[in-house]
């Protein structure tokens, strides 16, 4: 993916505040932080350019029609992957079944309890991964992820409770999220064969 460079850069606590309000400069800058990374990612689950592409721009899309939602979040790396974990999910789910010539022809009723059954199972095998991602952080990251994502409790307030500045809090929730997100992204093929499975 190409780059190109922005006028001038924004902070990343402004960002989506920007963005909220119809700044397409902050879009902008968006797009050109993430976009690499979340192809990366995308890369790495679907083996496919094309497809982590296309999901890459539905993500950015989505993200600019809904941008109005988006005016207080912090987590910004944590909102795009998670977007685009649920599309990507979506494309498994399709290619699984084209693979395997399943022809939906049950009733709505039965397609929807098993898809209800499949995205019980998903979730709580993610959130297995998860909860081995941040049980293999480094000790201090592992503790502000927890007390962040976990506990809700506030970076200004971590920083207080560790006595650490809040930069550094910050710095080790970015840490923290990179090295779940590397974790997860390797792991994440097993579910497809859970999601082949349940499709049978």
């Amino acid at each position: 993916m190409k780059k190109r460079s922005v006028q001038s850069v924004i902070p990343e606590v402004e960002m989506m505040k920007r963005l909220s309000k119809g700044d397409e400069e902050a879009f902008t800058q968006l797009f050109y932080t993430y976009s690499d990374k979340l192809f990366g990612f995308l890369y790495n689950l679907l083996r496919s350019r094309t497809i982590a592409e296309d999901i890459v721009q539905n993500v950015f899309l989505k993200i600019w029609q809904k941008r109005t939602e988006f005016s207080d979040v912090e987590n910004i790396p944590g909102l795009l992957f998670k977007i685009a974990q649920n599309e990507a999910v979506d494309v498994m789910r399709k290619q699984s079944r084209e693979t395997l010539g399943i022809e939906c022809q049950a009733v709505e009723e039965t397609k929807s309890e098993k898809n209800e059954i499949m995205d019980g199972i998903l979730e709580t095998e993610l959130n297995t991964i998860l909860s081995e991602a941040v049980d293999q952080l480094p000790l201090q990251q592992k503790r502000v992820y927890q007390l962040h994502k976990e506990q809700g409790i506030k970076h200004a307030d971590i920083a207080q409770q560790l006595n650490l500045s809040v930069s550094t809090i910050q710095s080790h929730m970015k840490l923290a999220v990179g090295n779940i997100q590397k974790y997860i992204s390797f792991k994440y093929s097993e579910l497809l064969i859970i999601i082949i499975v349940l499709s049978l």
